[in-house]
């Protein structure tokens, strides 16, 4: 986010909107992006659509100034929603045509989403040169222009926009007062660092004796397992069985905008390099897990897990790579480790800390737009209690 500027430039009188990464104008592109935020980035982008294809439509969008200098990009998705539990099914139906299956177990539904299904935050959009209200509007001039094209119109009823941290108020007011209504899912967990932590013996140290005794007991049930990085060749060479791990977690998910796959990860590695970590963990020379994460300016994100889960919890796997997630943060010197949804009680163990984040979504249709506001207010997120690991002059 920007902080808003005295002088106002005119934005939108220009616009380029493709549909493929390899066509965005590199140069203006990267002039925004500025390395700000790894998901804009080209090698990213590239990473994935080069993986993800044949599942997912993508739209890249440029706009310039008066002048013609490039001032925001901006990443959409066209995706498949599906919802196993049906949760929403019935009341979805009411609202669309466009369903692309129901059955019995599956529900889904096409959503044009501004940001990014694979990860939590502000990864939608970026802007320069114009105040945040400008690139809100400019934002919401190119959705609406995405929902006349054909391919789209024809799809997508629902736009989402993913999703937003508590402080990017002048955002979120914006697109309320654009007619998008608010609504949170599960939180993310955040872990800040204690500028005292250098290694993990402080980190570990700064808990209460009963977290750290739970902690050196993950560490003794997984003192067998090796985690080890993974280069795109070793990511390649083991795809079968990264593909099945993964599967095994997705199968627990109650729904999904997508899946990826070995073959976007090994690509995140052969473009991000250092920026994204792949580890293994072998158990008597056999993967049984793995995790995944992005190295973002100061904040690593913890992305992906895949377990096999009849070694899970005799040997601890899944909570050996929260603490490893945690030990990778303090190695490149992190402010913060961002560990998702999901599983939050575990990762409130660790010191991580609920932060709600908000999704905003509109029909294209104003009647069917009143009728979302009750679906939107039965989401909330999940209930757990919250677990508070560190001596009082840690907490965060």
């Amino acid at each position: 986010m920007i902080e808003d500027q005295k002088t106002v430039v005119n934005i939108g009188t220009n616009r380029k909107i493709v549909d493929s990464v390899h066509d965005i104008p590199m140069e203006d592109w990267n002039t925004v992006a500025k390395n700000q935020n790894i998901y804009l980035s080209i090698g990213y982008l590239s990473a994935l659509e080069d993986a993800l294809g044949d599942q997912l439509q993508y739209r890249y969008a440029i706009s310039y100034t008066d002048k013609g200098d490039p001032a925001l990009i901006a990443v959409y998705q066209l995706v498949v929603f599906v919802d196993k539990r049906r949760q929403y099914s019935k009341d979805l139906c009411n609202l669309s045509y466009h369903i692309h299956k129901k059955i019995a177990d599956v529900f889904t539904i096409n959503v044009l989403v501004c940001g990014n299904v694979f990860c939590d935050g502000e990864n939608g959009f970026l802007s320069r040169l114009v105040t945040n209200d400008q690139a809100m509007d400019e934002v919401a001039a190119i959705t609406e222009s995405l929902k006349t094209q054909p391919s789209i119109k024809e799809k997508a009823s629902i736009t989402l926009f993913k999703e937003f941290w508590p402080d990017s108020t002048s955002y979120s007011d914006r697109l309320k007062r654009l007619s998008y209504r608010d609504f949170m899912v599960d939180v993310n967990m955040v872990l800040n660092y204690h500028e005292s932590w250098k290694t993990m013996d402080d980190y570990l140290a700064s808990m209460k004796t009963k977290f750290r005794t739970r902690a050196k007991s993950v560490y003794s049930k997984s003192k067998e397992l090796e985690l080890k990085d993974f280069s795109a060749e070793e990511i390649e060479q083991n795809s079968e069985r990264i593909e099945q791990l993964f599967s095994n977690v997705l199968e627990k998910s109650d729904f999904s905008f997508g899946r990826l796959n070995a073959k976007a990860f090994a690509n995140f590695k052969r473009n991000l390099g250092d920026q994204f970590s792949f580890r293994g963990a072998w158990l008597n020379d056999q993967l049984v897990g793995f995790s995944t994460a992005l190295f973002n300016r100061n904040v690593v994100e913890a992305n992906f897990v895949g377990l096999d889960y009849d070694f899970n919890k005799e040997h601890s796997v899944y909570q050996r790579f929260l603490y490893d997630y945690v030990e990778q943060g303090l190695n490149v010197g992190s402010k913060e480790l961002q560990l998702g949804r999901t599983a939050e009680l575990v990762k409130s163990q660790i010191g991580a800390l609920p932060t709600n984040m908000k999704l905003y979504a509109k029909h294209r249709k104003s009647v069917s737009n009143l009728l979302l506001k009750p679906i939107i207010q039965s989401i909330s997120p999940s209930e757990f209690e919250v677990r508070v690991p560190f001596k009082a002059n840690f907490n965060n």
